[in-house]
């Protein structure tokens, strides 16, 4: 049976896998160490792939985040990556390894592996939205990956959510990443406190922590994930108003704090989305977990290679 490799790229660590039309034969990790050089990262990635047992692949996958040239295979501008910045990762990957390579953002990647081997098998059409530090987004509309002209298709963290509101790290006001992230839930507890606000949480407590408070019953919590399924049930109704998607599925740490956003994520869903029935639309956690980048980069190799 054909083989093929998935590389996903992470700022703390790196991940190859071995995957065949049944999903991951084996895997294994090691640190990015992106102080080291992209010499000695590619070194160690031929050493971590040369011990994954199983067929011989046949190309690789990577899978990176940040501002991709898709077609020269070359790393733009990567925020939490810039040891891989201006370098042509393909070229990189594929001499360390011996294979032919491609290269994709992760988020898009995320996406292809819950649609080839998770939550999203059999559905041609699905928005999957990775909700980290950050929010990613990847689209796919009749089996296949949408990039658009400017490459930036799936760039969901930066829809408008609300007028003028908070600041977000690219620079505007009100985006989805502001509210429905790690980063923008954190930043909106820091906000809560320096008002005064009473709570069980500290300022550099995580989202892991919100969350267990809110099940606690800690009430300030309970409000922020609610601000958060808020912004989520917007973007929602815009995507299903523009692409009339019937499925989103949902990944990244932030997630698995889902259940705690989903009533005003729905709420809000249905108060905007009057023109179709919100009942048609499914919102779903991923079943891929940290493996979905993996996947869909060997998913993505296959696709493209095996032309």
């Amino acid at each position: 049976m054909a083989a093929w490799l998935g590389v996903d790229i992470g700022g703390t660590n790196t991940r190859v896998g071995l995957v065949d039309d049944g999903g991951l034969i084996a895997a294994r990790g090691f640190p990015t160490r992106p102080a080291a050089g992209v010499g000695p990262w590619a070194e160690r990635l031929r050493q971590e792939a040369a011990e994954l047992r199983g067929p011989d692949p046949l190309g690789v996958g990577v899978a990176c985040a940040g501002v991709l040239d898709i077609k020269t295979g070359v790393v733009l501008h990567a925020l939490n990556l810039p040891l891989f910045n201006g370098q042509a990762l393909v070229g990189l990957v594929s001499e360390a390894l011996g294979l032919p390579a491609v290269l994709e953002n992760d988020a898009n990647l995320y996406a292809l592996g819950e649609q080839s081997f998770g939550a999203g098998q059999g559905h041609a059409d699905l928005v999957c939205l990775t909700l980290g530090t950050g929010v990613g987004g990847g689209l796919i509309m009749d089996g296949r990956l949408v990039r658009g002209p400017l490459g930036s298709a799936g760039e969901i963290g930066h829809i408008l959510v609300v007028g003028d509101g908070r600041l977000c790290g690219c620079g505007a006001r009100g985006c989805l990443e502001a509210y429905a992230s790690a980063t923008g839930l954190r930043g909106m507890l820091v906000e809560a406190l320096d008002a005064g606000r009473q709570t069980s949480l500290g300022r550099e407590d995580s989202v892991a922590a919100m969350g267990a408070a809110a099940l606690a019953g800690d009430e300030l919590a309970r409000e922020l994930f609610a601000v958060a399924g808020m912004a989520l049930g917007r973007a929602f109704a815009d995507l299903i108003c523009t692409l009339g998607l019937d499925l989103i599925i949902l990944g990244g740490g932030v997630s698995r704090s889902w259940e705690m956003m989903r009533p005003a994520a729905h709420e809000e869903l249905a108060r905007r989305l009057r023109v179709l029935d919100p009942a048609r639309v499914r919102v779903i956690a991923g079943a891929l977990g940290d493996d979905a980048p993996v996947l869909g980069a060997a998913a993505l190799a296959r696709q493209l290679l095996a032309r």
